[in-house]
C-alpha cells in the first residue's frame, strides 16, 4: 500500500525562518501523501484525480532541486493503516524537522459535525471506525516534537459520487474549526491549506447529501504547478515560501472555479519556506560610464564602436552585466539613427538562444500506450540566453534546466502537431512538436524547424529583467486515432516520415536476406562434406534461432501497425544474438582449416555478419535521427521487477556456464564467448526496463531471452551428445524461458506512479 521516494534535503529550505531567508536549517524534510480514489462502499464513488495527484505531487516534493522532501505515498490504504502512517510521521520527529502531510479524497462529515477523510473501508454510516477523524490528525500534529508542520486538505466533492445520491440541505462544516490553532501546544508552527474553506456535504444514514453541484478539484494540480514551474515564487528570490504558494494557488483555483476558495489558518514566526524556485529576477547592471558617453557622441563612429564593446558585455558570463548591455542595445535599436541601429538589432538577433534539435518528434506511438515519453533539447547561445523558461499546454509539459529542456508527452490515443515556446531575455524560440499513432496522421503540415523571435524585435518579447517570463504557446492540433483512411496517405506526418519508411524497408530487406542466409546455411555442408545436423547437431539450433528471429523482424518492419521503435528495438535485439553467435561460431571455424570449410559455414558467416551490420546501422541512423528516450526504472511495476530479478538470475547461471568452460582446457574460447552472453544479458535486461516506450523494452528483452534460450539448448545438445553432464543447463533453460515471460509484463501495469 505505501512506496517511498527519497530525496536529500535541499540546502537552504527548512522550518521558519526570518524574512531574510531559512538560514541553518538542519532539521529532515518529511512529506507523506496520502491518495484515495477507490473505495470499496457503493455510495462513494470512484476518483481520477488523487492517483494522479499524488503522483506529480510525490515527483515534485521529492525532487532535490525543488522540495528536497523524504515523500512517501499511502494509496487506497483502509484507516487504520493511514493512521498507522500518520502517527509514525509526526512521533517520529524532531524539533528541526519539516513535516507535511497532504491528503486527496473524499471529505465527509458526521452528523454532528465533525470532519473525516474517507479511506478505502469507509463506510458512511460508521465514520467513526471506519475513517480518519480529523480529531486524530490533530492529536498526532499535536504530541510531535516538530516545530514545522503543514497540513494539506485536497477533498473532492460532489462529481465524485455515484448516482442515485439523495441531496438535503446540509449544514457547513468549517475545514479550519477542525484544527484549532490553540490546541496544537506552545511553541510549534503550524499550517493547514484546505482546498475549501468549507465542506458543504453529509450523509443520511448511508446515502451522500449534498446542496451543491459538483465540481472538478484543481487544488493539488495548482499546488503542484506552483512548485514545478515556479510560478508561485512571487517575489522571484529563488524560494517558494508557504505563504506565496497559498496566494498563487488560492488565484490559479479562484481562476478555474469561483465559487471555491481555499482556506489558510497559519500559526508560524517568520516565513516557512517550501522550496526551491528556478525564477529569479536579474537586475541589469549599469553600462560603463565611457561607453555611456561613447553612446551620446554625435559622430555614429563612436556610437558603432559602443555597440560593439556593448556586444562583448551581451556575451559575459555575469549576466546582470549580460542584461545591462541589452537593455542598452535595445535603446539604441529603437532610437538611434539607423546605420547604429542596425548594428544593435544585429547584435540583438546574434544573441537570440538557439534550440537543438529544431523540431520534437515522439515517433509512433501504439493509441492505447499510457506511459509518457520524454525528448531533450538543447539550448546555445550566450550566458543569458541559455537562462530560458518554457510554456508548454498539455499534453505536453517542459522543464527547463541549465540550458537544458526537458519535454514530456502524455499519449492521449492521437496524433499530435503542436509547439512549444522557449524563451529568454534575448528572445523566444517556437519549437515544433510532433507525435503520430499508428493508423492516424495529423492533418496538419507541420513546420521543419523553430524560428527564433529577437527579444525587442517584432513578434513575442520576454520582460527585460524576468526570467521565467511565460509567451503564449501555439495551441495543439490533434487528429483522433480513427481518422480516415486516406489521412494516412497524406504528405503532412511529419517531418521524418519519409526517412524512417525507407530505413524499414532497407533493413527489413537486409534481415530477411541475412536469416534466409543462416537457413539455407543447414541444408548444406559446412565442414568435411557433413551438414550442421549430420556433425554438431548442437549448432542447428545455434543457426536456426537467429535465422527465424531474423526473417520475423524483417517482415515486423513491413507490417504498417508496427511502429518504428518497436521493429527497430526487435532487429537490434536479433543483431545482439547474431553478433554473440558469430563469436561462438568463429571459434568452431578457427579448429578447422580452410581445406575443411565447405560452403555451409561461409553462408553462415555472410548471413550472421549481415544481421550485426543490419541491425548496428538501423539502430544508430534512427537514433541520429530521433535519439531514443529512456526513464527510471519503474519499481512498482510488477513486470519490471520480474524482468530485473530473472535478468539477474538468468546473468549469473550463464556466468556460471562460463565457469565450467573455462576449467576445461580445450574450452578457453567459448568460455569467453559464453561470458560474453552473459554480459549481454544483463545489459539487455537494464535497458529493456528503461527504455521508452515500454514496447521496445518488452521486445528487446523478449528476443534476447529467446536467443540465450536457442544458446543454452545449443550447449545442451552438445554436452548431451558427448555424453556430458548438463552442468546446470536445464535450469537456464528454464530461467530464459521465465525471462521472456517477464519481459512481456514489463510496464503492462502503469508503475510511473510511486504509490502501491
Amino acid at each position: 500500500m505505501t512506496a517511498g521516494a527519497s530525496a536529500g534535503a535541499a540546502g537552504g529550505l527548512g522550518g521558519p525562518a526570518g524574512p531574510a531567508g531559512p538560514a541553518g536549517a538542519t532539521g529532515s524534510r518529511r512529506a507523506l501523501i496520502i491518495a484515495n480514489d477507490t473505495y470499496d462502499h457503493p455510495s462513494l464513488g470512484q476518483l481520477r484525480a488523487p492517483q494522479a495527484d499524488s503522483r506529480a505531487l510525490a515527483d515534485v516534493l521529492g525532487d532535490p532541486e525543488v522540495g528536497g522532501f523524504d515523500v512517501s505515498v499511502v494509496h487506497n490504504a483502509a484507516s487504520y493503516e493511514v493512521q498507522a502512517h500518520i502517527d509514525d510521521l509526526f512521533a517520529d520527529s524532531r524539533p528541526d524537522d519539516l513535516l507535511l502531510l497532504h491528503f486527496s479524497g473524499h471529505g465527509l462529515k458526521s452528523d454532528a459535525g465533525e470532519l473525516f477523510i474517507a479511506a478505502r473501508n469507509t463506510r458512511p454510516d460508521r465514520l467513526g471506525s471506519t475513517a480518519v477523524a480529523a480529531d486524530f490528525i490533530q492529536r498526532c500534529m499535536r504530541s510531535s516534537r516538530a516545530r514545522s508542520i503543514v497540513l494539506f486538505l485536497d477533498c473532492c466533492y460532489g462529481g465524485a459520487f455515484g448516482q442515485g445520491v439523495t441531496v438535503r440541505a446540509a449544514g457547513p462544516v468549517n475545514v479550519m474549526d477542525s484544527f484549532p490553532a490553540g490546541r496544537l501546544g506552545g511553541g510549534r508552527g503550524r499550517a493547514v491549506i484546505s482546498a475549501s474553506s468549507a465542506m458543504e456535504y453529509a450523509f443520511e444514514g448511508t446515502t451522500l447529501a449534498s446542496d451543491l453541484e459538483s465540481s472538478p478539484s484543481v487544488f493539488t494540480s495548482a499546488v503542484v504547478e506552483g512548485l514545478r514551474t515556479g510560478d508561485a515564487d512571487r517575489d522571484e528570490d529563488g524560494l517558494i515560501s508557504l505563504n506565496e504558494l497559498y496566494d498563487y494557488v488560492f488565484d490559479r483555483v479562484k481562476e478555474v472555479n469561483p465559487r471555491q476558495t481555499p482556506g489558510r489558518d497559519v500559526e508560524m514566526s517568520g516565513e516557512l519556506y517550501l522550496a526551491r524556485s528556478r525564477r529569479r529576477r536579474l537586475r541589469a547592471a549599469p553600462i560603463p560610464d565611457a561607453i555611456a558617453a561613447a553612446l551620446r557622441e554625435p559622430d555614429p563612429t563612436y556610437r558603432r564602436g559602443a555597440v560593439s564593446e556593448l556586444r562583448d558585455r551581451l556575451a559575459h558570463p555575469d549576466l546582470a552585466v549580460a542584461l545591462g548591455a541589452l537593455e542598452a542595445l535595445r535603446v539604441v535599436a529603437s532610437t538611434d539613427a539607423k546605420v547604429v541601429a542596425d548594428d544593435a538589432s544585429s547584435v540583438i538577433t546574434w544573441a537570440a538562444p538557439q534550440v537543438s534539435p529544431p523540431v520534437v518528434d515522439f515517433g509512433e506511438l501504439a493509441p492505447d500506450d499510457v506511459l509518457e515519453v520524454r525528448r531533450e533539447l538543447r539550448v546555445t547561445g550566450v550566458p543569458l540566453a541559455r537562462e530560458v523558461s518554457v510554456e508548454a499546454v498539455p499534453p505536453l509539459a517542459a522543464v527547463a534546466d541549465s540550458g537544458l529542456v526537458t519535454v514530456t508527452f502524455s499519449p492521449t490515443g492521437r496524433s499530435y502537431a503542436g509547439s512549444l515556446t522557449v524563451s529568454s531575455p534575448t528572445g523566444s524560440v517556437v519549437v515544433p512538436v510532433t507525435a503520430s499513432v499508428l493508423g492516424a496522421a495529423s492533418s496538419e503540415k507541420v513546420p521543419t524547424g523553430g524560428s527564433a523571435v529577437p527579444s525587442g524585435g517584432s513578434g513575442a518579447s520576454v520582460q527585460a529583467g524576468a526570467i521565467g517570463e511565460r509567451p503564449t504557446a501555439v495551441p495543439p492540433r490533434t487528429e483522433p486515432a480513427g481518422a480516415p483512411a486516406g489521412m494516412a496517405d497524406r504528405k503532412t506526418e511529419g517531418p521524418g516520415a519519409q526517412p524512417r519508411q525507407r530505413l524499414r524497408v532497407v533493413a527489413g530487406l537486409t534481415a530477411i536476406v541475412g536469416g534466409l542466409f543462416l537457413l539455407a546455411s543447414l541444408m548444406l555442408p559446412w565442414r568435411y562434406g557433413q551438414t550442421f545436423a549430420d556433425d554438431a547437431p548442437g549448432l542447428v539450433l545455434t543457426m536456426v534461432t537467429p535465422g527465424l528471429m531474423a526473417v520475423a523482424a524483417g517482415v515486423t518492419m513491413f507490417a504498417p501497425r508496427v511502429r518504428t521503435e518497436v521493429a527497430l528495438g526487435f532487429l537490434l535485439a536479433v543483431s545482439a544474438v547474431a553478433g554473440a553467435t558469430l563469436l561462438g561460431f568463429a571459434g568452431e571455424l578457427a579448429a578447422l582449416s580452410t581445406d575443411a570449410q565447405d560452403v555451409g559455414a561461409s553462408l553462415a558467416v555472410a548471413g550472421l555478419a549481415v544481421l550485426v551490420a543490419c541491425g548496428v546501422v538501423a539502430v544508430v541512423v534512427a537514433a541520429w535521427r530521433n535519439p531514443v528516450p529512456f526513464g527510471r526504472v519503474v519499481w512498482r511495476d510488477p513486470g519490471s521487477i520480474a524482468a530485473v530479478a530473472l535478468g539477474a538470475i538468468t546473468t549469473i547461471l550463464i556466468a556460471g556456464f562460463a565457469a565450467y568452460l573455462g576449467s576445461i582446457g580445450d574450452t578457453g574460447y567459448q568460455a569467453g564467448v559464453a561470458y560474453v552472453w552473459a554480459v549481454l544479458t544483463m545489459i539487455a535486461t537494464v535497458g529493456a526496463v528503461v527504455v521508452r516506450p515500454v514496447a521496445v523494452g518488452r521486445v528487446l528483452l523478449a528476443t534476447w531471452a529467446i536467443g540465450t534460450l536457442g544458446y543454452s539448448l545449443s550447449q545442451w545438445v552438445a554436452l548431451t551428445t558427448r555424453s556430458e553432464e548438463s552442468h546446470g543447463l536445464p535450469v537456464l533453460v528454464v530461467a530464459d524461458l521465465a525471462l521472456a515471460v517477464a519481459a512481456v509484463l514489463i510496464g503492462r501495469r502503469d508503475g510511473r506512479s510511486r504509490e502501491a
